[in-house]
C-alpha cells in the first residue's frame, strides 16, 4: 500500500470510529443502568488483564455467574461458592452444561472450620454475621433471620492449593458479595492475592450486620493491599434519598504500572 492509500485508510478508520461513536446511542431503562455500565466494562477488562479465572464468591442463586456468561462474554474458567445447601445444589444443576464451571459447596474466610450461618428471608442478604438495624430499618422484614445451619469454612488459599486447575491461573478476577465478611474472605486469600488482577465487591455505606467494616475501611484496606479503585457502576435508584451500599471495582496497582497505564513512582 503507498501512502497515499495508507494515509486516506487511516482518515477513513479515524472517521468511522467516530461516527459509530457519534451515533452509538440506546434506550436503556433508568434502573437498569448499572448493568449496562458494568457490563461495558466487565467486556473489556477480563481480557485486557488476560483474565483465566473467576472467583465468584457468594454465588446465591447464580445472579453474576450468569452475567459473566451472557453479558460479559467471559467464556474461562469460573467457580462459584455458595454454602446454602438448596441453592448450591440448583447452581450444580445449572453448571452441569457449562465443562468450564465448576460449583463449591462451602462459606469462605480467614481460616478453615466451621461454624453457623444465617439465613435471611431474603436468601441474597444471608450471612455470617448477625443482621443489624442501626443504620436503616428500609430492610428489616428482608434482613431478618428465616433460619441457621451449619456451614463448611474454606479460605481462597487452601483451595487453590488443593486443586492443581485453579493453582495454574495466572491472571485471577475475584468476585466478593459476602454481607459483610469481606475482610475474612481477603484475610484468607493473602498468597493468592498477587495473582488477583482485579476484584469487586459490595461496600456498605450504612451499616446492616454487626461488625461489619463500612465501604471507608474496606477501601482504605484494598489500598493498603495494592489495588485502585477502577470502576463505580450507577447507583441502585430504589435506594433514595439515603445510600445502603454500592459496588467498587478495583484493579491491582502493579499491573497497572506493568501495562504502562500509571507511573512506576507513582501511589
Amino acid at each position: 500500500m503507498n501512502m497515499s492509500k495508507l494515509t486516506t485508510h487511516r482518515l477513513t478508520q479515524g472517521l468511522r470510529r467516530r461516527l459509530v461513536n457519534w451515533f452509538d446511542h440506546r434506550l436503556v431503562r433508568w434502573y437498569r443502568l448499572g448493568e449496562y455500565q458494568q457490563a461495558w466494562y466487565m467486556r473489556r477488562l477480563l481480557p485486557l488483564l488476560d483474565v483465566d479465572l473467576v472467583l465468584d464468591v457468594g454465588g446465591n442463586e447464580g445472579q453474576f455467574a450468569r452475567f459473566l456468561r451472557s453479558r460479559a462474554g467471559y467464556k474461562g474458567r469460573l467457580v462459584t461458592f455458595e454454602p446454602i445447601p438448596e441453592l448450591a445444589e440448583k447452581l450444580r444443576e445449572v453448571a452441569a452444561s457449562d465443562s468450564r464451571w465448576t460449583i463449591v459447596e462451602a462459606a469462605l474466610g480467614d481460616v478453615p472450620g466451621s461454624d453457623f450461618f444465617n439465613v435471611m428471608k431474603s436468601s441474597p442478604l444471608s450471612s455470617l454475621l448477625q443482621p443489624s438495624a442501626a443504620g436503616t430499618q428500609r430492610l428489616i422484614s428482608h434482613n431478618e433471620v428465616a433460619r441457621r445451619i451449619p456451614v463448611q469454612i474454606r479460605t481462597l488459599d487452601e483451595i487453590m492449593e488443593r486443586e492443581p486447575s485453579l493453582a495454574a491461573a495466572k491472571s485471577v478476577y475475584l468476585k466478593i458479595d459476602v454481607q459483610g465478611c469481606e475482610r475474612q474472605v481477603l484475610d484468607g486469600a493473602s498468597t493468592l492475592l498477587p495473582r488477583v488482577v482485579a476484584l469487586q465487591t459490595e461496600l456498605n455505606v450504612l451499616p446492616l450486620y454487626h461488625g461489619a467494616p463500612d465501604y471507608k475501611e474496606l477501601m482504605a484496606h484494598l489500598e493498603q493491599l495494592g489495588y485502585v479503585l477502577s470502576f463505580i457502576p450507577a447507583h441502585n435508584y430504589e435506594q433514595f434519598p439515603d445510600m445502603i451500599d454500592f459496588d467498587g471495582h478495583f484493579v491491582r496497582r502493579d499491573r497497572l504500572k506493568q501495562m504502562g497505564l500509571l507511573a512506576q513512582g507513582g501511589s
